[in-house]
């Protein structure tokens, strides 16, 4: 099992890893497409609530770990 700090740190490099997909996006360098169809700024929006929520995670995450410390 990992650690808090194992699991934060892997989070970075997911995050980081997403963060710059998205700049792609963004861009206009790397399009998501369905059906002929570009669905990149929904693609995006998900992304951006998704990288919220799970950052939400973490923190509320650490907060309790260092309760129970």
């Amino acid at each position: 099992m990992q650690t808090p700090a194992e699991i934060q740190q892997r989070w970075r490099y997911l995050r980081d890893l997403l963060r710059n997909q998205l700049a792609r996006f963004e861009g206009g360098t790397l399009y998501v497409r369905s059906n002929a169809v570009d669905v990149s700024a929904s693609a995006i929006a998900t992304l951006k609530r998704e990288v919220a929520e799970f950052d939400r995670l973490i923190l509320a995450g650490s907060a309790n770990v260092a309760v129970v410390l």
